[in-house]
């Protein structure tokens, strides 16, 4: 764990699921989606409107959060699913994700430079502490971009 890599970009890896993503939602559209429980609730009508899998599938990948944002690739890290953008994240929440098995659902919610559209992004983790970690380290990195920014 305690590891110093020459790589300090990279604050955190932690494997995870994909579930799924909603993409291009009208930014005006999504601005009902501004709270956590919005967030959950949406993704929960998604899910069972069909537009959102209930269960990832089985491939993990690997979920790099750094200061320049979220990386996720494949778990030989050859190809990479997406990248999220640190100033592009919106909103972040992590929850139980309610089917029994003590999974937790990782949700980001991003925006894309002209701030017109939004996506939804859902990762599974496989324990509720993952996933708070996950947010943890995320917040830290806004906390650590925030504040070289003022100095």
């Amino acid at each position: 764990a305690g590891q110093s890599n020459s790589n300090s970009d990279t604050c955190a890896e932690f494997r995870v699921k994909y579930v799924g993503a909603i993409e291009k939602l009208k930014c005006n559209e999504s601005k009902s989606l501004e709270g956590p429980l919005d967030l959950i609730n949406y993704i929960d009508v998604a899910q069972q409107d069909g537009k959102l899998p209930f269960v990832p599938g089985e491939e993990e990948f690997i979920m790099g959060v750094s200061k320049y944002g979220i990386k996720v690739s494949t778990s030989d890290q050859y190809d990479v699913l997406h990248r999220h953008a640190l100033y592009l994240i919106v909103r972040m929440v992590c929850y139980d994700d309610g089917l029994g098995a003590g999974k937790s659902l990782l949700a980001l919610k991003t925006t894309d430079a002209a701030s017109e559209e939004c996506s939804l992004w859902v990762y599974q983790c496989n324990s509720l502490e993952q996933a708070q970690a996950i947010c943890k380290v995320l917040s830290t990195a806004f906390d650590s971009v925030l504040m070289s920014e003022k100095s």
